[in-house]
């Protein structure tokens, strides 16, 4: 009776769970760095309001990965002057989209407009749109 319980409640839980096992699927979005240089990445949104948001920046050391919401869009960059190839994501079927990025820890409403780069110019000459990418659940490793 004891194992036919036991039984029971593993078959429940196998169907009932949400988790998981393997690496076929992703529960959030991630960014692996493979390179021998910090990676440096900005996250993008559309908040409630319908408002595009940007958040920057995350540092991904060598050897670590950095998991965000799967609806974010992102942007990497290696220093101010380099962006980092995503031979992965460019040139497929991702959703793009064009958003400012200041070069300064950020957090900036409406950043889908130009002009938000130029207003939040904090001495900085290197603000600009930039292409952020959604790849959704997916683990992205930059080399």
């Amino acid at each position: 009776m004891k194992n036919q319980l036991l039984l029971s409640l593993g078959i429940t839980a196998t169907i009932v769970s949400p988790v998981t096992f393997g690496t076929e699927q992703a529960v959030a979005g991630e960014i692996c760095n493979a390179r021998n240089q910090i990676l440096f990445v900005a996250g993008a949104y559309t908040n409630e309001d319908d408002v595009w948001v940007t958040k920057a920046w995350w540092e991904v050391e060598p050897g670590e990965c950095l998991s965000y919401p799967d609806n974010w869009y992102t942007y990497i960059e290696v220093s101010r002057h380099e962006t980092a190839a995503r031979p992965d994501v460019e040139d497929k079927d991702f959703e793009t989209v064009e958003l400012c990025v200041l070069q300064d820890k950020q957090t900036i409403y409406n950043a889908i407009y130009e002009g938000e780069c130029d207003r939040n110019d904090y001495g900085f000459t290197d603000n600009s749109m930039q292409t952020f990418y959604s790849i959704g659940p997916r683990r992205e490793v930059v080399k």
